[in-house]
């Protein structure tokens, strides 16, 4: 947060899949949350509209380092990082669906953990993610935003801002989704700027930061939002959900 647009409200942090149990216990009202934590719990969220956090090609900070090629990790083992839910079901409709391959999965805790001795693969994500490239151990390295791009010529939604409406906040959640709407208008229109002043506090170069920040659509249009239930189609094809939910929006 810069400060540049006035924030009235309690801010929660914590990676993905600890947002999204806060979410769902009802100890955050709203968070920008896993897309596949929405489709896990279809009828307990609402939708906050026009926001959201999709890669349009690359996603940079998504990553699977693999010691063979992707095509060659059938009855391999893959080790899925339990920090986020969402690229988890992306890479197993990647491997399962677009390279035919069926892995033996296991779970680790990033930053706490290191499967590199049994893994033949590994999912990384967030900053970590970003300084990561090929090793001697893991030559090949893949982008899973720019792999489902090449699947489907479509964005990716990694993010969702989900309202778990459980109490009368309606006043509230306008009042959010104004400072959200004109945060995401500020920050897009000078990423460079805003880089530059944030790369000490993620340990990042500016240069690196503006081109992760400005890879991504903060929106939720039409094009996001069919590459969503696209998402959504593989994610219950694979089992990873009972079927595609519908996007159910809060209103005004």
């Amino acid at each position: 947060m810069t400060g540049r647009v006035p924030f009235p409200f309690k801010l929660v942090e914590g990676i993905p899949t600890q947002l999204n149990h806060l979410l769902y216990e009802g100890k955050v009202d709203v968070s920008p949350s896993s897309s596949i934590e929405y489709a896990m719990n279809p009828g307990r969220y609402q939708i906050l509209p026009g926001l959201s956090i999709t890669a349009k090609n690359k996603a940079m900070s998504i990553s699977l380092q693999s010691a063979v090629p992707i095509g060659e990790l059938n009855d391999r083992t893959v080790a899925l990082t339990t920090a986020s839910a969402t690229s988890v079901v992306l890479l197993r409709i990647l491997l399962e669906l677009r390279e035919s391959v069926n892995p033996n999965y296991l779970l680790y805790e990033q930053g706490l953990e290191d499967p590199s001795a049994t893994a033949d693969a590994v999912l990384t994500i967030g900053d970590l993610a970003l300084q990561k490239g090929p090793t001697e151990r893991y030559p090949h390295h893949y982008d899973l935003g720019s792999l489902w791009q090449e699947f489907t010529g479509m964005p990716f939604v990694f993010a969702l801002w989900q309202v778990n409406y459980r109490k009368n906040i309606h006043r509230e959640l306008g009042i959010l989704q104004e400072i959200l709407l004109r945060s995401k208008q500020l920050g897009v229109s000078d990423l460079h700027a805003l880089a530059a002043e944030s790369a000490e506090r993620f340990g990042l170069q500016p240069d690196l930061l503006s081109a992760y920040w400005g890879g991504f659509s903060y929106d939720l249009a039409e094009g996001e939002q069919k590459g969503l239930m696209t998402f959504y189609g593989y994610a219950a094809e694979i089992g990873a959900i009972a079927s595609a939910p519908d996007l159910h929006f809060w209103e005004p």
